[in-house]
């Protein structure tokens, strides 16, 4: 329960984040750029939720969950569009800008909670070689 906490949280700030930035930076339109936004919050959330970089086996890792996590942003976002309700059904004005279900920072921000718990969920626990260690440390 502890890691879909914390990927909640991570997933949020950095949502959060990216959806702040195109908030501040006039882009908040529903556009491509919420496809773009939310293949950038899928590629960071992949970096930081998880295991550290620096604690991977291999380099490789990290960059593969970046890359699987724009892609399943992407694809998120696309989907949202598609079956979430019509933009005229929600629409909130926030500084001076109409955001609505399909506007990149709501779109964003929900992709980088949703994200974020599963990939904490599913890589945050110890590796193999820790846990071997920890159970030849138990027996002695």
């Amino acid at each position: 329960m502890l890691r879909a906490i914390v990927g909640l949280l991570k997933g949020l700030v950095v949502g959060g984040g990216v959806a702040y930035g195109l908030i501040t930076l006039h882009l908040a339109g529903s556009g491509w750029l919420a496809y773009v936004a939310c293949a950038l919050v899928g590629a960071l959330v992949g970096v930081v939720c998880g295991r550290a970089p620096w604690k991977s086996e291999t380099i490789w890792t990290p960059v593969v969950k970046m890359i699987v996590g724009a892609v399943i942003g992407g694809g998120l976002c696309a989907l949202a569009r598609s079956f979430l309700p019509e933009p005229a059904a929600l629409q909130v004005t926030v500084a001076g800008q109409t955001l609505t279900s399909h506007s990149g920072p709501v779109l964003a921000t929900a992709i980088g909670v949703l994200y974020g718990i599963f990939v904490e969920i599913d890589d945050g626990g110890a590796s193999a070689d820790q846990k071997r260690q920890a159970l030849a440390a138990k027996k002695k």
